[in-house]
């Protein structure tokens, strides 16, 4: 004999019941913004967290829920005036001087690997560090460059500006005993160097950006990596071109080791 089924049993308690959830008319305000619900398992898995209706626009203060890479991009550019475009890339292009700076006195710490610090450790901290704030720029906010000729501007420029700080450096305070020469030399040569190796590090930087903006896509900075790499070596070897010089006596200019 069947036992009788317990209209008072646990399984009838209404939170146990099986249901089927309906809206609520008094949410229809803000049925734009949130995805109906489906008891398709496979349907609901395609909706995101901005489905919850504690994220809905109505809560959150106007924050839409499809924002993207694209949206960001695209919204912060019309947003970005010509004018502030300008005097952000000015403010790259003075930071690369002193940053750069600050970069290579770390060469130091390679003492004991003269050579190696001067052929290829020098060369590599220098031109990252001249680039940092540019790089900075595309990978975090590449709508405050409007155009790529703004990153060879930085780049240039910031060659330029370590160029002199650092020549400066070896004037007055490495080499206090210098000729006429060397002072000629570090205003010619040595900056010509530099403002050629960080504009090859721009023109990386610029195809990075160029990719970012053409295709709505986060930044890539491995498209940059060849044009490192190219100011890296020229930076290495005019180093070890003017090491060879100076010990063959061929240039005698009263330079330190590293340039």
């Amino acid at each position: 004999m069947p036992i009788p089924e317990d209209p008072h049993g646990i399984e009838h308690e209404p939170h146990l019941l099986p249901t089927k959830w309906q809206a609520d008319p008094s949410e229809s305000s803000v049925g734009s913004t949130l995805a109906p619900h489906t008891a398709d398992p496979v349907e609901r898995a395609e909706h995101t967290v901005w489905d919850e209706s504690a994220l809905s626009t109505e809560l959150t203060a106007g924050i839409q829920p499809d924002v993207t890479f694209q949206t960001w991009l695209v919204e912060n550019q019309q947003q970005t005036t010509w004018f502030d475009s300008w005097w952000i890339t000015f403010l790259v292009a003075l930071a690369a001087g002193p940053w750069g700076v600050l970069g290579a006195l770390g060469n130091g710490e390679f003492g004991g690997l003269a050579l190696l610090a001067v052929v290829i450790f020098g060369p590599v901290v220098e031109e990252i560090t001249k680039v940092a704030a540019a790089t900075w720029v595309i990978e975090k906010r590449p709508y405050w460059f409007q155009s790529g000729t703004q990153i060879l501007f930085a780049a240039a420029c910031g060659g330029l500006a370590f160029a002199a700080i650092e020549n400066l450096l070896y004037i007055y305070v490495y080499v206090p005993q210098h000729s006429n020469e060397f002072v000629a030399f570090r205003w010619t040569v040595c900056v010509a160097l530099h403002m050629t190796c960080s504009t090859l590090a721009g023109m990386g930087l610029r195809r990075t950006w160029s990719h970012t903006i053409t295709h709505h896509r986060p930044p890539d900075l491995t498209l940059a990596a060849p044009w490192f790499a190219a100011a890296m070596i020229c930076h290495g070897l005019y180093n070890l071109t003017v090491g060879i010089a100076e010990v063959s006596g061929w240039l005698e200019l009263g330079m330190p080791e590293n340039s």
